[in-house]
């Protein structure tokens, strides 16, 4: 059983939050497939995904980090600054491009989430497995209530959540707390930025 939500935890890593998201916007504002959307969509990999994992795995092999699954404080944080300077970079990137609004937006959102997580993470070990999917939870929402067709997609993501949040916790990596404080950091900065960008 532990293999199973193992490899939950792995597939539904938060770094892959922000391609995540991409992706669901780009299937509301530019549907269809093109050559921009895979450039967009490996340059968010690219960005969020394979350059915190480059710095981490430096900072492993120059013995700064002990275990990949960063157990401690310090190791927590170095990744954390790592990776939102990393999403704060490709934002800037989508500014370039004049990407769509809606991009830009969650992409910083996520930027600002994972500040918030990483000033978290010197004072308690909050999930950042539920921080990542309560972000997600909270763009989907957002694009529920622009587009009422994605209910469904809704509640699929909420129940991907919650499977999350169930595999952090039969694995003993995070109390309830930690998994629920997660959840609403993730949630509520996502949504009351999108909020706030819509009121501009």
């Amino acid at each position: 059983m532990n293999k199973i939500f193992n490899g939950v935890s792995v597939v539904l890593h938060p770094v892959f939050a922000a391609t995540f998201g991409l992706l669901l916007i780009m299937s509301q504002i530019m549907p269809g497939l093109s050559t921009s959307q895979v450039m967009l969509t490996l340059y968010c990999l690219g960005y969020t995904v394979v350059m915190p994992l480059v710095f981490v795995l430096l900072a492993r092999m120059l013995g700064f980090i002990s275990d990949l699954k960063m157990k401690q404080r310090r190791e927590r944080v170095f990744a954390l600054t790592v990776t939102a300077a990393c999403v704060l970079a490709f934002s800037h990137v989508l500014g370039g491009w004049h990407a769509p609004e809606m991009m830009r937006i969650f992409v910083l959102a996520t930027a600002v989430t994972l500040v918030e997580a990483t000033i978290m993470a010197i004072f308690t070990r909050v999930s950042l497995h539920t921080i990542g999917w309560g972000g997600l939870t909270a763009l989907v929402s957002y694009l529920t209530f622009v587009n009422p067709n994605l209910s469904l997609l809704l509640a699929l993501t909420v129940l991907i959540s919650g499977l999350v949040a169930t595999a952090r916790l039969i694995l003993n990596e995070h109390t309830p707390s930690q998994v629920y404080l997660g959840f609403i950091i993730g949630y509520a900065t996502i949504w009351i930025i999108f909020i706030i960008s819509s009121l501009w």
